[in-house]
């Protein structure tokens, strides 16, 4: 046995005991050794008791570098791990910091440590928090200190400004140019912002009342009023919570505030920081330039008189909105010399103690070129930056830089989709080595989806998603509220609690997985199902119920699967939500695990990805699962927060989370997939190749003042100033500040790149580039060919990106053309066309595969739609003059394939309804329900809605018109929305007629009369009338027994079989009419049908043919002259615009 598998040798001739083999550490490989700069080792060699050093460096100088490396060489030199702090600004940054220390002390043999000296700095806030609980001044909080997420603080500020509203507290006097932007969504914005700075500084609501009196700022004093009850808000409900920004202030009131009024906690808060400081020996503290005034405060009370490494990078700052304060550099390092001792020695010269790296180790000469031309424009106060501009030595290697202008938004996402699949299938640069990066989270989001829809991988930051908002997310959350509701009301039904698109959006989410046409054919099974118990209910009543009792729709079929899913995962949420201990906890895990989800997703994450459609799942499951691992670390904490609430409560405590809900959860990392983010997110990192999109004016920079409404920003420098200089509140400063940061978040989204740099703008008429774009690149710096005559930057032609369908569709115009003629290499264009297609299909490119093109294969069946001859064929009256018409309308129809639904049409079956309830009766009662039921239409206030709902009024007064028509006629109301159903047998085919008649009428000689209402504006002419198809079907059906079958039928409603019993003659019709109850006549105009006699035999062949010409396998398309457009001109072999379905396009 030898060294080099990391185990001891053994000698044979020794004792036994001393013979024993004993694992070691395997030494680390030269190479895994990094060779310093000279710069870089002065700094990482400095000896203990330096003091404070400041470390200067541009993007890519090795500041983190430096960092890792003084830290390791303290801990090598004997220093203990508890004794060192490295601090940084994120929890990304800080956990890239622990993996580096974790490799670098690895690589020396030192292995890894349990705990970890790396913490953000609110992380370290907290941890000295929780720690001043147990031993030191803050002992008296009865629960453990915890996080308050933002959007909890939202939350809290919305229920406030509700209250307000309500009249539930005196609302704060806000001034008269304040107050109009009180309801807005975004005043709460300015709050939290307010509220932020405030807990940055370690102001209370008094002082901030006082300062407002003081400079003549109501809107301060108004202010005032809302956080102390903000205040008082947080105190009695979540006295332990701590909102990000008062973390850091209450981790320096525990270090400096002293309590002489209670002498045993003054001496515990007095051990307690003389042992902390005595722990901290050393502190390094990791971009220095994304502090904020609270985590410089904390810094000079935990650096004072200790060995502290500082890095920064001024120019790159990213956080400046969340008040980051590049300026407080110039403080140091000197703000963190020991307090003068009498007799010692002064502090060292600041000489020697601010050091600047000059060798660049990542960007490219023209990428660092392109950064300086960006950073050179920010002013700078503090010593040195201006060298880490001009001194700094790029990377070697060649490097690229290009600005590109299009014509639309449409554009620019094709060119980033184009960028990105050239650069890594042309220059080989993997997919996770590219950053795409947007100045807001919407367009990353937007950047992000058009990527993910062109099949390009995409990894986005996790930060930045709002919880309620994620698909797999979405329905736990609805499924939970609607399962606490019918367990507190055991009366109440699903169409009570869910509103219909909230149950066709759990049908069609990721649990029920169904599609719009499988949605359509439930409910058309549901409503089928309906009519053959009598009953009356709509699809969407049907769809609801149906989730509590899937026997609704029928027999079990293959298309009600979406509907058995989320069916299982209702029931079972509902009884764990009748157990009295249910807590939102217990409820989401009955959900999810009548789901089935769980193992099906995480196959797929953990499946290997061999081809492109598995790789979209894999990724598609890792986030879901991450999402709902989210989800339960939230419910967690809800319950641990708010013992004994109620599932309920915590839906809509999450459906008010309007912001990202911060969670601990870890979140799967993907593998090779582009990167899309905001300048923020992306900090710290490095990528090959860079995409900076939308460079807009009004966009990139965005000069919106920040907190303006309240004057936050104004209150900030009011407070940090120093009392002698300037208070820079007008607009033009504020302008010029606000800049500043938009040109640091460009220069941190250029410095990121390695390689190249690409950024892209549009200009059109109503927008156009910002000069950003051509600080980037110069005009100056253009080809000839890019640039017009007045040099102006030419519209880039966005050629066709490298995706899977383009490249397709080029093999198959190949393939397509014919073209035998050899190449070079003996193969012929088809040839390779085809090897082409071939590889992508093996590699799960679908549409390239021969077998899914349409127009290549034969016609999937050629049964008949309706099977044998012997077999039933089913026919509505309704539908009988379309199949007469144009059989091709009928089956596209009949499959779900025809036009969605009009506002007519919804004002018509509005109508139905409320004629289905009034056969007769009082004038007024009809009207006042239209009046009740007109909200059901969902229609926004405007002239439009006004017209529609006269529209209704006129309909419903045609109808009421009618009574007195039908009355002169000698006829009564029988029953409204009547089922009707008969069996019809000729030449060797049955005929099943199925139908709902509107109005069933009665003459004096005792025999049914059919009226149909039309709401709509066409009527059939009056020669037509004679053998109108619909209403010869209907009294077909009653001649042949249909209202007797509906009578003898014990499933028919009890007061339908006794108002059908009454019927004299059930099998003998007195004729048919259509109502034009739109026709907008002065008197309701009536079209009748005269009775069938014995001898017509007409009515029965119109029934046969209708069913013959809807059988199939192939249908007729008819135009007729003056016939009504086609449902789907598309698939019309008549229609101008169709075309055969199996054709392929040339």
């Amino acid at each position: 046995m030898t060294r080099e598998h990391g185990v001891d040798p053994v000698d044979d001739d020794a004792a036994a005991p001393e013979r024993a083999a004993r694992l070691v550490r395997t030494a680390a490989a030269p190479e895994d050794r990094i060779t310093l700069t000279d710069e870089q080792e002065a700094i990482a060699s400095l000896a203990p008791g330096h003091g404070a050093v400041l470390v200067l460096g541009a993007p890519g100088t090795g500041r983190t570098t430096v960092a890792v490396e003084y830290a390791a060489r303290r801990i090598e030199a004997g220093l203990d791990p508890e004794s060192l702090l490295l601090l940084a600004p994120s929890r990304d940054a800080a956990a890239r910091l622990r993996d580096a220390l974790t490799r670098r002390l690895a690589a020396a043999g030192r292995g890894t440590r349990a705990v970890t000296p790396v913490r953000t700095w609110s992380s370290y806030a907290f941890d000295l928090l929780r720690r001043a609980r147990v031993t030191g001044p803050l002992r008296h909080l009865e629960v453990a200190p915890r996080l308050l997420t933002g959007a909890e603080q939202d939350t809290v500020i919305a229920e406030l400004l509700e209250g307000y509203a309500a009249g539930l507290a005196a609302a704060p006097d806000w001034p008269a140019d304040v107050a109009p932007a009180v309801e807005a969504r975004g005043f709460r914005r300015e709050v939290r912002e307010l509220v932020d700075r405030m807990s940055e500084l370690g102001l209370e609501p008094g002082r901030l009342q006082e300062l407002g009196t003081a400079h003549g700022r109501p809107e301060w004093e108004a202010a005032a009023v809302l956080l102390q009850d903000y205040r008082d808000r947080i105190d009695l409900g979540m006295a332990e919570a701590f909102d990000a920004a008062g973390l850091l202030s209450a981790a320096v009131r525990v270090l400096t505030e002293r309590h002489p009024e209670d002498p045993e906690r003054d001496a515990a808060a007095q051990a307690f920081v003389a042992e902390e400081r005595d722990r901290l020996a050393v502190l390094v503290v990791e971009d220095l330039h994304e502090a904020t005034p609270a985590v410089h405060d904390l810094l000079s009370v935990l650096g004072r008189g200790r060995d502290v490494l500082l890095t920064a990078s001024p120019d790159t700052t990213v956080e400046g909105f969340r008040g980051a304060r590049p300026d407080l550099l110039a403080r140091y390092p000197g703000v963190l010399d020991p307090d003068p001792v009498p007799g010692a020695a002064p502090p060292a010269s600041p000489d020697g103690r601010v050091r600047v790296l000059t060798r660049g180790h990542r960007m490219r000469a023209e990428v660092q070129d392109a950064y300086l031309r960006v950073a050179r424009r920010v002013r700078q106060r503090t010593a040195g930056v201006e060298r880490t501009r001009t001194e700094t030595v790029p990377a070697d290697g060649d490097g690229a830089v290009r600005a590109h202008v299009v014509p639309t938004r449409a554009h620019e996402d094709q060119l980033v989709l184009e960028r990105v699949l050239r650069v890594h299938h042309e220059d080989g640069v993997p997919l996770d080595r590219i950053l795409v990066v947007a100045r807001s989270g919407s367009r990353v989001a937007a950047l992000a989806r058009h990527l993910e829809a062109e099949g390009v991988p995409v990894l986005r930051d996790a930060a930045g998603l709002v919880l309620k908002e994620e698909p797999a997310v979405a329905p736990l959350l609805t499924l939970l509220d609607a399962a606490g509701a019918l367990a507190e009301d055991p009366e109440a039904g699903v169409e009570d609690v869910l509103d219909p698109d909230e149950v066709v959006g759990l049908l069609t989410g990721r649990y029920g997985m169904a599609s719009a046409l499988h949605v359509r054919r439930l409910r058309q099974d549901l409503l089928a199902a309906e009519r053959g118990r009598g009953g009356r209910r709509t699809s969407d009543a049907l769809l609801a119920a149906a989730l509590l009792d899937p026997s609704l729709a029928g027999p079990e079929h293959e298309r009600h699967r979406a509907l058995r899913r989320v069916h299982w995962m209702l029931r079972d949420g509902l009884e764990a939500a009748r157990v009295p201990s249910a807590s939102p906890e217990t409820v989401l895990w009955a959900l999810w695990s009548a789901s089935g989800r769980a193992e099906r997703w995480r196959s797929l994450a953990l499946r290997p990805a061999e081809h492109a459609n598995d790789r979209r799942e894999s990724r598609r499951a890792d986030a879901d699962l991450d999402a709902v691992v989210a989800l339960f670390k939230v419910a967690e904490r809800f319950v641990d927060q708010f013992p004994g609430a109620s599932p309920e409560s915590f839906a809509v405590y999450m459906e008010s989370q309007d912001l990202p809900v911060d969670t601990l959860a870890r979140r799967a990392e993907s593998g090779d997939a582009v990167h899309v983010r905001t300048p923020a997110a992306a900090a710290g990192q490095e990528w090959d190749t860079v995409i900076v999109v939308g460079l807009q004016e009004g966009v990139w920079p965005n000069t919106r003042l920040r907190g303006q409404l309240l004057g936050a920003t104004d209150l900030v420098d009011l407070v940090t100033l120093p009392a002698d200089a300037p208070w820079p509140t007008d607009h033009r400063t504020r302008l010029r500040e606000v800049r500043q940061d938009e040109l640091r978040m460009l220069a941190a989204a250029v410095s990121r790149a390695r390689r190249q740099v690409v950024a892209t703008a549009v200009r059109a008429p109503d927008e156009g580039p910002s000069d950003f774009l051509d600080l980037v690149d110069p005009p100056e710096r253009l080809p000839a060919e890019t640039r017009d005559a007045a040099g102006v930057r030419r519209l880039t032609a966005v050629p066709d990106p490298i995706t899977a369908p383009a490249l397709v569709g080029r093999l198959r115009r190949v393939l397509e053309a014919g073209d035998e003629a050899d190449t070079d290499e003996g193969v012929t264009p088809r040839g390779a066309a085809a090897a082409g297609l071939a590889v992508l299909a093996e590699d799960g490119v679908t549409v390239a595969d021969p077998r899914r093109w349409w127009g290549l294969l034969p016609l999937s069946t050629e049964a008949a739609l309706v099977g044998p001859e012997h077999e039933v064929v089913a026919l509505s009256p309704s539908r009988v003059e379309t199949a007469l018409r144009n059989p091709l309308d009928w089956v596209l129809y009949h499959v779900g394939a025809n036009a969605g639904g009009t506002l007519a049409q919804s004002v018509g079956m509005l109508v139905h309804s409320v004629a289905e309830h009034h056969p007769e009766g009082v004038p007024e009662d009809v009207r006042a329900e239209l009046e009740r039921r007109l909200p059901e239409l969902g229609l926004p206030e405007g002239w439009i809605t006004e017209i529609e709902h006269d529209r209704a009024r006129g309909l419903v007064d045609a109808y009421i018109g009618y009574w007195s028509i039908a009355r002169a006629a000698g006829r009564r109301p029988v029953a409204q929305e009547v089922r009707l159903l008969a069996d019809l047998t000729w030449g060797g085919t049955t005929v099943r007629i199925t139908g709902v008649v509107d109005r069933l009428e009665v003459d004096a000689q005792g025999r049914p009369f059919i009226a149909d209402l039309k709401t709509g504006r066409s009527a059939p002419t009056g020669a037509e009338m004679a053998r109108q198809p619909q209403l010869a079907a209907y009294q077909v059906a009653v001649r042949a027994g249909g209202l007797e079958q509906v009578r003898d039928d014990p499933a028919t409603d009890p007061a339908l079989r006794a108002a059908l019993a009454g019927l004299d003659r059930p099998a003998t019709p007195a004729g048919a009419a259509l109502v034009q109850l739109g026709a907008g006549t002065l008197k309701t105009k009536v079209q009748d049908q005269p009775a069938l006699e014995d001898g017509d035999t007409w009515a029965l062949e119109q029934v046969f043919t209708a069913a013959r010409r809807i059988t199939g396998p192939r249908f007729l398309a008819l135009h007729e002259a003056g016939a009504r457009r086609c449902a789907l001109p598309s698939v019309c072999p008549l229609c101008s615009e169709g075309r055969q379905v199996t054709e392929w396009p040339r």
